[in-house]
């Protein structure tokens, strides 16, 4: 009887995968130029085993490319052969070969119809291997220049994910061990229910002491199974949370062959290196990943990597590199994409934010390099000169944005470099199935919060929080938080049944919530618990609700809301500033104009809020470095900086603009929560003009300092 091979061969593509990978993590760093010595054993053997695989099954277009495959690394694990870029990318042609025709075979459902190999890439492998390629370049297959978008499709088709996932074998083999455990430990609680009945015929006959004991015993009991069962069923938990896991390199290898050939398109040179790739992730996380990497990915071969004349002539190599990483962050994961092109643009990016009308030509030369970074995520923003299939239609990043910060819960940070490169980075839960959230109560209402976005909860005194800049806030640990009101951004007074007047507090209780925006102080009523919960996601009906991103249920059985903290934030700078705008009085063209030196986002924005209310033209620098350039370049009328900060302190900098001709009798206005006075002394010994704490900070008697000093 003839044997079905249909079924082997499904298993076949499987075990293919996974040998092909192995083989492809060696020839990224091998094209990358970097040491492979440790991995050619292993990738020799991955080969060797792929090769017998597909003889065995008949599938002779995938052997013969194999075979060859394997003598190039027969040849390089022998050291016949001296490893180089050029051999890295031509063994990455033939990973990429075999894995077009595994996904061929995966289509048909394992009928053998594969095409006869590749006969001229077989040709050069065979060349390669008896080292005859010598220093001929070898390229990319070039996607052809009519339809330069078939390089990077992914956003629309998406990531091929399969029904099924390979689960290893250990990992079942807990799964089934920790079940056994669940229902040896549930039969124990039925021993347990079972007893407490028996106890009841019994009663009759026994006194007080007897029942204590009785009842002792059972309690004793029951409490140590229930405790064995609670562990059990979080380790239960956690291994069939494994066991959708994936390792990210499922996301980030599909990609590098689409990123070659994007770049052979445009005519650059570009490797793609894949670091971590055996970090695992919730499969969730893989398929929602696709579109915002795949942006993030065209947008850095598009913009941010130059074709090679370019590249030499600023002292760097030919070739491109583009660099996803990926490592355990805490509770979460840290991913980064990172090119070394030329940076982002700035002077473009202003020019563009002008031309769409988001910033004012006055001020757009005071943006600082992290304001320009957050105006690239602006829908419809671009700085492209020429719309294509592939760039200038300001669609992208606004994508990526939304796909990380609303919908995954994760944060997204941009930092560029000039002239060497651009790096996002990406952190995520490990899993969207659950997180740990902190709950809390606020008129009854209980609602939740991601605890990623939490930074610490303090109890404060109402004389604490000031008015700043028409809006309250607290001052902690060196920097103004401004204070929002749940009940007030939640509407919670507008609710139906929510007008009872609850009792006034001597001490507040304030949860402090950040984003890569800043931070924001929640006033609540009460803190209730922080665990790990199981996230549900909203129905289809309410899905629409950008405030809440899923439900929690607690353990009896009430659903928590829980809210989405950029979305909160976002809500609640919209809140304040109706207030502040109206009375902000338009910036005369004769006003004084003021450098704030701090590197906290909140002060800085708080003073100014301050100081713009007043008639005072602003200037913003993150720490005294960038304070002391900015200062040289522009000629202010004061300056206003903290103590405490990177790279250059506010004495240093105070001391360093004194040095400086045209600043030594400029006012310089310190603002610190240094409130001793070695530290007023130190301040006036380097040249301030004033001190103030920032425990002691009033708005009006900052406006006053100013006005006496400036007149």
């Amino acid at each position: 009887m003839a044997i079905d091979l249909k079924k082997f061969v499904l298993r076949f593509i499987d075990e293919a995968n996974g040998h092909l990978q192995t083989v492809k993590e060696g020839a990224f760093s091998l094209s990358s130029g970097e040491n492979v010595d440790a991995q050619i054993g292993e990738m020799f053997r991955a080969a060797h085993t792929l090769k017998g695989g597909a003889r065995m099954l008949k599938l002779q277009s995938i052997a013969d490319v194999t075979h060859q495959l394997e003598e190039i690394l027969s040849e390089l694990r022998d050291k016949k052969l001296e490893p180089d870029q050029n051999l890295g990318t031509l063994i990455l042609q033939a990973t990429d070969d075999i894995s077009r025709q595994l996904d061929q075979l995966t289509a048909s459902e394992g009928t053998n119809n594969l095409p006869p190999a590749d006969a001229q890439l077989c040709e050069r492998l065979a060349r390669a291997s008896r080292g005859e390629m010598g220093d001929e370049p070898v390229q990319a297959k070039v996607v052809p220049a009519e339809k330069p978008v078939v390089a990077l499709d992914m956003a629309e088709s998406g990531l091929k994910q399969a029904g099924s996932v390979r689960v290893k074998l250990e990992k079942l083999d807990d799964l089934i061990n920790i079940l056994g455990e669940v229902v040896a430990s549930h039969d124990r609680l039925e021993q347990q229910v079972q007893s407490l009945s028996n106890i009841g015929p019994r009663l009759a006959h026994m006194d007080a002491d007897q029942l204590r004991q009785e009842i002792l015993q059972f309690s004793r009991q029951l409490k140590e199974d229930f405790q064995v069962q609670h562990l059990q069923m979080y380790e239960l938990y956690d291994v069939a949370t494994t066991i959708r896991m994936l390792p990210v390199s499922m996301l980030f290898e599909p990609v590098s062959q689409q990123v070659r050939e994007l770049a052979a398109s445009l005519n650059k040179q570009v490797d793609c290196r894949i670091l971590g790739g055996e970090v695992e992730i919730d499969r969730q996380l893989i398929d929602r990943l696709s579109e915002p990497l795949t942006h993030l990915l065209r947008n850095a071969v598009d913009h941010g990597l130059c074709e090679a004349p370019e590249r030499l002539a600023a002292g760097k190599s030919a070739r491109g590199t583009i660099t996803l990483t990926t490592q355990q962050d805490g509770r979460g994961i840290l991913l980064r994409v990172e090119d070394d092109g030329r940076g982002l643009d700035y002077p473009a990016i202003r020019a563009k934010a002008v031309a769409r009308g988001l910033v004012s030509a006055d001020v757009v030369d005071q943006l600082s390099e992290l304001e320009c970074n957050e105006l690239i995520f602006h829908p419809g923003f671009s700085t492209s000169k020429i719309v294509t299939e592939l760039s200038g239609r300001g669609v992208g990043l606004d994508i990526v944005r939304k796909t990380i910060v609303t919908d995954l819960q994760g944060t997204l940070q941009v930092h560029s470099r000039p002239g060497q490169g651009t790096t996002f980075i990406i952190r995520l839960p490990i899993s969207l199935a659950m997180m740990r959230i902190l709950q809390f109560e606020q008129q009854n209402h209980l609602f939740g919060l991601a605890a990623q976005y939490v930074v610490e909860v303090v109890k404060c005194s109402r004389e604490e929080i000031r008015d700043i800049a028409d809006r309250p806030a607290i001052i902690l640990h060196n920097e103004f938080i401004p204070v929002i009101s749940a009940a007030e951004i939640l509407r919670i007074n507008d609710r139906h049944g929510s007008q009872t007047p609850t009792p006034v507090a001597t001490s507040l209780l304030l949860i402090i919530i950040q984003n890569q925006f800043g931070k924001m102080a929640m006033l609540v009523d009460n803190l209730l618990d922080e665990r790990n919960m199981m996230i549900k996601p909203l129905p289809k009906h309410m899905q629409h609700q950008a405030l809440v991103s899923g439900m929690v249920l607690t353990a009896d059985n009430q659903l928590v809301s829980v809210l989405q903290v950029p979305v909160l934030m976002e809500m609640a700078q919209k809140q304040g500033q109706p207030r502040a705008a109206a009375r902000k009085p338009e910036v005369r063209q004769n006003s004084w104009h003021v450098l704030i030196v701090d590197d906290s986002l909140n002060t800085r924005e708080i003073e100014k809020n301050v100081l713009e209310a007043h008639g005072y033209q602003v200037t913003l620098a993150e720490d005294g470095f960038s304070g002391l350039q900015k200062a040289r370049l522009t000629q202010f009328d004061a300056v206003l900086t903290d103590v405490e900060m990177p790279v250059m302190d506010g004495f240093s900098l105070t001391k360093a603009l004194r040095a400086e001709e045209n600043y030594q009798h400029i006012p310089i206005i310190i603002v610190t929560s240094r409130a001793k006075e070695e530290d007023r002394r130190r301040g006036i010994q380097v040249g301030a003009d004033a001190y103030i704490a920032k425990g002691d900070f009033e708005q009006d008697s900052l406006i006053e300092t100013l006005k006496m000093l400036l007149c």
